[in-house]
This record gives structure tokens, sequence and C-alpha cells, in this order.
């Protein structure tokens, strides 16, 4: 493949195919797990067992060997990751991420181990001596580590860099760190596999396994049309629902680019070139040989493409409304129909400003511009929550689930559909929930881009103070880079997902009226406000606008602050000790306890 004179043609056709492979994969696969953590949601409010009867008995010997491989396989890789000559300074820095990751190889374990421990009990002395304290101790004390070891490392780089540490010593200390951390790997393994008992272990997966049961379920069921309906339109219309959503996600980049170089100069992608230690891209440099964008199309017109698309997923639930030829279907048809013709003009007002601000319908100079300056969400805070309520009321998702009201018209456009067709239109609004989430990330949490980190790696600057600086691997930028857009649209689609089981439904009227009365002008005042700031500090001296910047870096930073703080505290959140207490609360509560009580029952989702 690197040989003069290959044609690459073929090679961006393959890429571009796995761009899309990778995309509609994820969107499709995203829409089973968000099934699953709605019915987990549901679970939780109603106080009843959630999804978790399916399950898959395999044999153990599969199971430990699943534990093991990785494990073995990993460390191998670790503690072989030294085959090259390095100088002393990259030398130590490798051997601090090795001690990094030791540390957090340790108390992941340990706390995976002693949760294990106050489930099932323990096996032998060890796990009794583990299980003793709780979950939380030895992550607090891992958070500890990782603060010792950075400061172990930044000591040591201090005393290469002066020359008091020789170059074999300090190659020495990285190999051991390795070795070290990969015997840590393997042996975890091997340990997690010595606990499977002997037999056939029963697989559930926290119930994710009913999202391939599902879909497995709607492939064999009847497929049932109504006598009356109209056959082809009743079948496009789930069609026609779900090709929206997905179709919106290829202007939307997943990363800046994937640069291959062309060391040789024969005109072939150097594949080999991405894995150099020393292939780090220059921040605002071209690209020197093939640059493939993570990004399926780059339109001129990304945003205004964004809105002509997905405004035609309201013809699939008019469609299936029509077609079914049911009067709570039409309904629902109507109802799905004017609501979202509505809340389409409060979203695109809701935008305007923020264009404004990017001065580019294009989605790629719009993330480049927050990593410059500040996320969009602190420059158009009103924008963020207007695009927020007008696409939820877009995907007719509870509050705004009026098209498809049980209570009042039983399942609105889509009653008459069953099997794969319903599953259609079942994934279609959980496609949109990451669509959408994917949308706002792009325009107003920095997209595809961390705090800090840059083409060329991390550089944490304020003002002209430089704190931190550290080159990275161009391919480990872009796996960053990719790692973090889907991060963060799947916290967002999680944070959606809440608002079903959080908030009451409304009524037709207030839908309606909260559009057209309230969103509507609202986005419009910012859209005025917007248009003047942006002419006043484009017409005032450098001073405002070095200021400016400096506020977006102190952004950033405050960014990164949080970051840091929200694992600890999501980590606190699930390790701390759960109690629950049932109460009763009703107009009928003192008459059941006269009874006797309400007799609790189990209930499977």
């Amino acid at each position: 493949m690197n040989s003069p004179g290959t044609s690459f043609g073929w090679v961006e056709v393959v890429l571009t195919i796995l761009k899309i492979l990778l995309i509609v994969g994820f969107c499709l696969n995203f829409s089973a797990i968000a099934v699953w953590a709605d019915r987990r949601q549901s679970a939780m409010i109603q106080h009843r067992v959630g999804p978790n009867r399916a399950v898959v008995n395999v044999p153990s010997f599969i199971i430990q060997g699943i534990l093991t491989a990785p494990g073995i396989l990993l460390g191998a890789l670790a503690a072989l990751g030294l085959g090259q000559a390095l100088t002393p300074q990259a030398a130590i820095e490798r051997m601090g991420v090795s001690l990094q990751l030791i540390v957090f190889v340790a108390w992941f374990n340990l706390v995976l181990l002693s949760w294990r421990v106050s489930r099932k009990g323990a096996l032998n002395a060890f796990e009794a001596a583990v299980g003793s304290n709780l979950p939380r101790a030895y992550f607090y004390a891992g958070l500890a580590g990782h603060v010792v070891v950075a400061l172990v490392s930044v000591a040591v780089a201090r005393q290469v860099s002066a020359g008091q540490i020789a170059s074999d010593k300090a190659y020495l200390a990285a190999r051991v760190a390795s070795v070290v951390l990969g015997g840590l790997m393997g042996a975890s393994g091997v340990y997690a596999a010595m606990r499977i008992p002997k037999g056939p272990v029963g697989i559930r997966l926290a119930g994710t396994l009913h999202g391939i049961a599902d879909a497995l379920k709607m492939m064999f069921k009847e497929d049932f049309i109504p006598k009356n309906a109209d056959r082809l339109l009743h079948a496009l219309g789930p069609m026609i629902a779900l090709f929206p959503a997905l179709v919106v996600m290829a202007v939307v980049p997943f990363g800046e680019q994937l640069c291959f170089q062309d060391v040789n100069k024969n005109g072939s992608f150097e594949f080999a070139e991405l894995l150099r230690v020393k292939g780090a891209m220059a921040r605002d440099a071209v690209c020197e040989g093939h640059s493939v964008p993570l990004q399926i199309v780059d339109m001129n017109v990304g945003i205004l493409y964004i809105f002509a698309i997905s405004s035609t997923g309201v013809i699939g639930a008019a469609i299936a409304g029509w077609a079914s030829d049911n009067k709570f279907s039409l309904l629902g048809g109507l109802r799905a129909a004017s609501q979202m013709v509505s809340y389409e003009v409060a979203m695109g007002l809701s935008l305007m400003g923020v264009l404004l601000i990017y001065s580019s319908l294009r989605f790629t100079p719009m993330v480049s511009w927050q990593n410059m300056y500040a996320w969009g969400i602190f420059v158009q805070p009103i924008a963020f929550f207007m695009f927020l309520a007008a696409s939820m009321a877009e995907n007719k998702r509870v509050p705004f689930d009026q098209p498809e009201g049980e209570s009042e018209i039983v399942a609105g456009y889509f009653v008459e559909y069953s099997g794969f067709k319903f599953g259609m239109f079942m994934a279609g609004e959980y496609v949109e929930i990451f669509t959408g989430a994917a949308i706002m990330v792009t325009l107003f949490f920095g997209g595809y881009t961390m705090p800090f980190l840059f083409a060329d790696g991390i550089d944490v600057t304020i003002g002209e103070t430089t704190f931190f600086a550290y080159k990275m691997n161009h391919l480990a930028v872009t796996v960053i880079q990719a790692l973090a857009f889907f991060g963060k649209s799947v916290f967002l689609s999680w944070v959606i997902i809440f608002f079903r089981w959080t908030l009451p439904r409304f009524r037709y009227d207030q839908v309606m009226r909260f559009g057209w009365t309230k969103l509507l002008p609202l986005a419009i005042g910012n859209l005025a406000v917007t248009a003047v700031a942006v002419v006043a500090i484009d017409a005032a001296g450098p001073g405002l606008h070095s200021t400016l910047k400096l506020l977006g870096q102190l952004s950033h930073a405050l960014v990164a602050g949080a970051m840091l703080v929200l694992p600890v505290g999501l980590v606190w959140l699930f390790l701390r000790p759960v109690e629950s207490t049932r109460f009763l609360r009703s107009s009928s509560a003192r008459f059941a306890a006269a009874a006797g009580g309400v007799k609790p029952t189990p209930m499977q989702a």
C-alpha cells in the first residue's frame, strides 16, 4: 500500500464507507442502549425491578477466557512498549504514564472486588480483608496515589532535564514501570477468571440483553396492516421517520482530520507514520499528504442542511397518521405536524445568534472558534436552552409527547403499527435524541475539542503564562477528539432521557402557546441583543479583544476543572451506601393503612 504510484482513490472510498458505518452503527446501537437506560430510569422512579430478566447461559471457560485474554494481552503490550530507543526525557514521560496506569488498575480492581465481596461474600482471607473496607475508600486512596505519582514524575523529569539522572537509569525506570504494569494487568485478569464458578454462567449484562431480545422479537412479530390502510404509505411512514435522523449526522464532525503524512513523496497513504512517537502535527500546519476529515460530508451550508433534512421528519409522522385509517392515528399525525412545524421556527431563530458569533455555516469552523476562544454555552447560554427545548419538542418526547399521548389518543400516529415498523419509529426517536445531542455538543460544548487540547498536544496557557505543555502523537490527539465527541453526546443524551421521568406532560394548547408566545419572541430578542453586541465588540479596540480572549481561556480552565471533579462526584455517588425508604403519600394513604397496608409484590419491567 505504501509502494510508489499506489492509487489512493479506493482508499478514500473505503475510509468514507468506514465513517458512514461508524456513524450509522453507533446511532443504531445507541438507540438500543437508550431504551435500556429509559427503562432503568423508569424502574428507579417507580421503585421496581428494572429490565434485568433476559439471561444467556455461557460455559464458564468462555467467560474465563474473556476475562483473562485482555489483561494478558494488554499487559504484554505494556511490557514490550519500550522496544524502540527513547531519549531520557521520553523515557521518564513513559514511566509517569505507566505509574499512573498502575495506580488506576490497582484501585479500580480493588473497588470492583470490594463491591463483589459485599454482594456475594468472600472466597478467601484476602477477599475478606479487601471487603472489610468500603469501595469508595479504595477510590479515595487511588486519587491520592495519582496525585503523588504526578508530583514524583514532575520531580524526576526536572532532574533528568538538569542532567542529574543518566539516560540508562531513566530507561531502566521506564522499563520496570512498564513490566510492573503488564504484570498487574495480567494478574488482575487471571484472578478475575479464577472467581468464575464451574458450569454454565448466566450473563445478564445489567439488562442490556433486553435490547437484543426486543430487536429479535420485532423481527418475527406479525406485520399488521389495517384493512383500509394505504399499504404503500403505511410502509413508507417509519422509513421516512428514521431516515432524516440518520442522514443529518453526515455533516456533524466527530474529529478534526486524520493526516497521513506522505514522507516518501510517492502519493500513497503512509499508515505507519500515524504510529510514530514523534508524529506530532503542528497546530496550524497544513497536512503534507492525504487529509481525511473525520466528517462524512463537509458542506458550506452545514447548518442549513441540518434544518432542511430534519424538517422532513414531520412527513413520516403525518403520512403514518393518515395512512393508518384510524381516527386516533390521524389526530396524532395532525398534532405531530403542527407541533414540529411550529417549533422549527423557534429552533432556527435560536441559532441565529450563534451564527452571528461564529460567522460560518460550517460546523468545523464553529468548533475551531470554540477551541480558540470559549465554548458556545458561555457566549450563548439562552440560545442553548431554547434549542434544547425546541429539539425536545421536535423529538416528541415528554413533556412534548402530545402526538403520542396514551391517555388521549391511545398511541398517536403509530397506534396501527407493529413488528419492525414500530421498531423503526422507536429507534428513530432515540436516534433523534443522539442526533440532537450531537448538534448541541458541536454548537455549544466545543464539539470534538477538549480544553487546552490542540493538534500538537496539550497546552495550558492563560494569558501570557504557560502552566503545562505536552506534545502528543497525531493519532493520539485524533482518538481523544473522537472519544470526546461521542462521550459528550452520550452524556447529553442521558440528560435528555432523564427529562422524561422528571417533567409532567403539557396540554396541547400549552405546548403551542409556549412555542409561539414564549420561545419565538425570546429567540428574536436574543438575536437582536447578539447582533448589537457583535457590532459593538467589532468596533472596540484590541484591549477588549484581548480581555475577551483571556475570559475565554479562563472558561476553558473552568471546564477542565469541572471535568476533573465530575468523575469524582459520579464515583462518590455510585459508591456511596444506598438507603432506600418506601413511602406512600396520597389521599387514600390513611385508608390503606387502616386496612392493614398494601402487600408489596415483585414487579418486572
